[in-house]
């Protein structure tokens, strides 16, 4: 797949995220998050979807954020560890081994954060 290819399936993927609700507080399970797979130069390459996406094939589960300019914080949910709050930015974000879903909350401290990586309740 050439790079406009993707390009174009990135820009899809994410404007069906903000027809289905954008930074929606919900949990990715909502049908916020959609993902895709491709063959590439005879392997296969993994279009990571916006918000939560599950570890495959030995990579860790990850949330990804599409928006360019905001970073937010999303509620990360663990077993058996306790749920926490973590900021991020645009991108990827690789969460810890043990995660087991996360999403854009809205409602923690305003939704929007300064620094990636810092963490609360």
């Amino acid at each position: 797949m050439d790079f406009l290819g993707t390009t174009l399936r990135t820009a899809v993927a994410f404007a069906a995220a903000l027809a289905l609700g954008g930074l929606a507080s919900a949990p990715a399970s909502a049908g916020t998050t959609s993902a895709a797979a491709s063959s590439e130069a005879g392997g296969t390459a993994f279009l990571q979807g916006c918000g939560w996406n599950e570890g495959r094939g030995g990579e860790r589960a990850s949330y990804e954020h599409c928006a360019t300019n905001t970073n937010v914080w999303i509620q990360v949910k663990r077993w058996p560890r306790s749920n926490y709050h973590r900021c991020v930015g645009p991108g990827r974000t690789n969460l810890d081994a043990d995660a087991t879903g996360a999403w854009y909350d809205s409602g923690y401290q305003g939704g929007l954060c300064s620094h990636p990586g810092d963490t609360g309740p």
